[in-house]
């Protein structure tokens, strides 16, 4: 099920990490572009608050911008186009990656003075899986990061109410371990070998099958108990 995400996160090495440290006072906001592509180069910026050749000169220092694009055709709206460094640290792709869209970004406070100056985004993702997929990405990053918001968006299988209860990464990898035989008696695949098939690793996996036969199990056997656990 569609799941929407509010979350701060903040990298040393993150977009416009220099840029923050250096003029706290400059709002910076992404624009939103239709692009699914987690290659895509240049990002567009409306940066408020300070004047044209202080953004300009700020951006031409800051060690996570490659190139920085003035739009002068926009001059009252204060943007430009920056593509940024490959040694920086970015979330963006990520996204992408796991079939979501970042639908708002812009600056933020980090929150916490241990931590640098980073970004508040929202996201629309395929499931809470592929959130928690970007998380663990993120954590293994160093990123500091903070999921402000989560909610699951409506959008229900009708013929077959029971797969709501499921996302996409549980049913797959429930349907590759079945088609494996990870589910026979004698069992004729292992957990590693659901594992490569489906390209993740053997911890992934095992705790998606595991939410996944929970889930079923609450969604098919137990749903006229009046003890039915809640998640």
């Amino acid at each position: 099920m569609t799941t929407f995400a509010e979350v701060r996160f903040a990298h040393e090495d993150g977009a416009l990490a220099d840029t923050f440290a250096s003029t706290p006072d400059m709002d910076v906001r992404i624009l939103p572009e239709t692009s699914t592509d987690p290659e895509r180069e240049i990002y567009v910026l409306k940066c408020d608050a300070v004047a044209p050749d202080v953004v300009a000169e700020t951006l031409e220092r800051d060690r996570t911008v490659e190139t920085v694009h003035p739009m002068p055709e926009f001059d009252r709206r204060n943007l430009w186009g920056v593509t940024f460094a490959e040694t920086a640290v970015l979330l963006g792709p990520q996204v992408t990656r796991h079939g979501g869209f970042v639908i708002d970004a812009r600056s933020a406070a980090s929150g916490l003075e241990t931590t640098p100056r980073g970004w508040h985004e929202q996201w629309l993702l395929p499931d809470r899986e592929a959130l928690h997929d970007v998380w663990e990405h993120a954590r293994e990053a160093g990123f500091s990061f903070e999921v402000v918001d989560v909610r699951q968006l409506p959008g229900a299988d009708a013929e077959y109410p029971v797969r709501d209860a499921l996302t996409e990464k549980q049913r797959e990898a429930l349907v590759v371990a079945y088609e494996l035989g990870y589910f026979a008696d004698p069992r004729e695949a292992s957990l590693a070998d659901v594992a490569a098939e489906l390209g993740y690793s053997a911890s992934a996996v095992g705790g998606r099958l595991k939410r996944g036969i929970r889930a079923l199990i609450e969604r098919t056997l137990l749903v006229d108990r009046s003890d039915r656990p809640h998640r």
